[in-house]
């Protein structure tokens, strides 16, 4: 065989190859994202809770409603959003975008008719990162950068009913770049996470003051959360496969709870008792308890894809009142929710949760959170459900 036969050859193979991954790009979608034949699809009886999302490019604000199976409200934002923030409530939402604006939606009781009359926004900085609500709700904290650089490493407080910069109530900066700002829940307190560190800076909104106190946890958590009553705060610590436990009344680590993976996304059932702990490299998902902080269950949620090797794992997570349901944000579009309440029956410890629900929402989120209890006209009551 001469070299210009062999070439061709090669060229055919090569050819040959590509041609099957764009076929294979084409087809998989059509084979890949059927959906498991227990995902009903359908409203959720007795469901009244409201899952708020902010999405990416396009950029929008939306409300989704699992006991309708039905988005109830959408409004685009601004610009590109970093990061949303929502009163207990849920009656105002604020988000902060990539290019600097602020933006304040005030949503109708149900969520239901929300338009652009029910949206202020103002440019604050050049980029926006990070974005907080204080305890008593009257100040937003806004992580910001410049032109020049990218990263956000200054913050103002803002008033959280005006959000007019020439209201604002402090402007500092801090060592780091800002990787998140998280509200104590009781306490009129920021925590503020660096970047690729170790640090969480305190800044007391009472006194409009940034402490000389940092929390110290040994590495950059992926994610901080702070329990309801304010008491302790969990930090997803990736590298040390492990969730470091921070008794915030003193402001100082406590413990790790070691684990037998990497976590991601957490969140917390309504009083704080438990924990949930999703992992970033599967689908396994565990529950601690806040009070002994033993892990009480592990179980594995139910791979979106099928006949795909994806771990699909949760980029983001939450429980619905009654700890029925947990949603379920995976790297994709789509809203999954899983039947857990076997979970938490003893007599059914062998069973895993099903996926009853799914939902393809307009664009990717970066943002989702859960208002729980609302009274939602149209969801069936079922008794015993």
């Amino acid at each position: 065989m001469n070299q210009k036969t062999l070439t061709n050859i090669q060229i055919l193979v090569f050819g040959g190859f590509l041609l099957l991954l764009l076929l294979t790009a084409f087809l998989v979608p059509a084979w890949a994202v059927r959906k498991p034949k227990l995902v009903r699809d359908k409203s959720i009886p007795n469901n009244h809770d409201l899952l708020y999302f902010a999405t990416d490019a396009p950029d929008t604000f939306v409300i989704f409603s699992p006991g309708l199976y039905k988005t109830i409200g959408i409004l685009p934002a601004s610009e590109r959003m970093a990061d949303m923030v929502v009163s207990s409530d849920g009656l105002i939402a604020w988000s902060a975008t990539k290019s600097g604006y602020v933006d304040r939606f005030e949503i109708p009781p149900g969520g239901a008719g929300i338009t652009l009359e029910h949206r202020e926004t103002e440019r604050i900085a050049p980029v926006l990162a990070a974005i907080a609500l204080s305890a008593n709700e009257r100040f937003i904290a806004v992580g910001y950068g410049n032109d020049e650089d990218y990263n956000a490493r200054g913050i103002k407080i803002l008033p959280s009913d005006s959000i007019r910069l020439e209201d604002e109530v402090a402007d500092f900066s801090v060592a780091g770049d800002i990787q998140d700002i998280v509200a104590n829940p009781v306490e009129d307190v920021f925590y503020i996470i660096n970047s690729h560190s170790d640090k969480v800076r305190i800044y007391n909104v009472d006194r409009f003051r940034l402490e000389s106190q940092i929390i110290e946890l040994g590495n950059s958590p992926g994610q901080f959360v702070v329990r309801p009553d304010g008491k302790r705060g969990y930090g997803a610590m990736n590298a040390r496969m492990s969730i470091a436990i921070v008794d915030l009344e003193v402001n100082d680590l406590i413990d790790y709870i070691q684990l037998s993976y990497p976590p991601y996304a957490m969140c917390f059932n309504e009083d704080g008792s438990r924990l949930y702990i999703a992992s970033r490299d599967s689908t396994r998902v565990s529950i601690l308890n806040t009070d002994t902080h033993e892990i009480m269950r592990s179980f594995e949620l139910e791979p979106r894809l099928e006949g795909l090797i994806e771990f699909n794992f949760a980029e983001m997570i939450e429980v619905s009142s009654d700890e029925r349901y947990m949603y379920v944000m995976p790297k994709r579009q789509e809203l999954l929710v899983y039947d857990i309440s076997m979970v938490h029956d003893p007599l059914r410890m062998e069973e895993s949760p099903i996926m009853v629900q799914s939902e393809i929402l307009s664009t990717e989120p970066i943002f989702m959170k859960v208002i729980r209890g609302h009274t939602i006209p149209g969801v069936a009551d079922i008794p015993g459900m």
